[in-house]
């Protein structure tokens, strides 16, 4: 069910396509109850499965936390709070994301620009769209934009439940977390249909 508030955040959303920055934070349209739901289901499948040193270690390094969940109705859930149209193509992968405090000096930071999935056979990306489900900020690590028109990198702030619409074209990375909590969010890329 799409909240009042989402659907008053849908011509904002949708202004997206055509903005000059290539990036929109709607905020608080997923409910507290939708982020408490998903970061209960991560942190019980921590409490019953454990993650041995060796599986952290491969989702810190890919950035996809909790493949095993990435599909599962709690994780998924959190799109049902958004306007129909932010959720129309077709949904690839989601990703869980979780960025703990970093042990490093500064460093120069690089944007990329997401890849489509092999089997997509050449159709890109509709748009991007971040959950965050912890506060997500420049000292914890959050996201970091290059706008479209150009200009310095932006850092995006995010509340727990606000969403950050993306340009498939928009060069982005995560920061470095200089805070001592771990920063959660949820990735959705939608493709073009077939």
């Amino acid at each position: 069910m799409v909240s009042a508030q989402a659907t008053a955040g849908h011509a904002v959303a949708m202004a997206v396509a055509t903005t000059t920055r290539g990036f929109t934070v709607l905020p608080g349209l997923v409910p507290p109850e939708a982020v408490e739901r998903t970061l209960r289901h991560l942190h019980l499948d921590l409490v019953r499965n454990g993650a041995p040193a060796e599986t952290v270690g491969s989702w810190l390094w890919s950035a996809h936390w909790f493949p095993h969940l990435k599909w599962d109705d709690e994780v998924l859930g959190l799109l049902e709070h958004l306007p129909e149209e932010l959720r129309s193509g077709e949904l690839c992968d989601p990703q869980l994301l979780l960025q703990p405090p970093d042990d490093c000096e500064d460093v120069e930071l690089t944007p990329h620009v997401d890849a489509e999935p092999e089997w997509a056979n050449g159709r890109p990306y509709l748009r991007i769209l971040g959950i965050a489900l912890t506060t997500n900020r420049l000292s914890n690590g959050g996201l970091v934009v290059w706008p479209l028109d150009g200009g310095d990198p932006v850092g995006v702030e995010l509340g727990p439940g606000d969403v950050v619409v993306m340009d498939p074209l928009l060069p982005h990375t995560s920061g470095l977390n200089r805070e001592g909590a771990i920063r959660y969010a949820a990735y959705f890329r939608f493709l073009t249909p077939a």
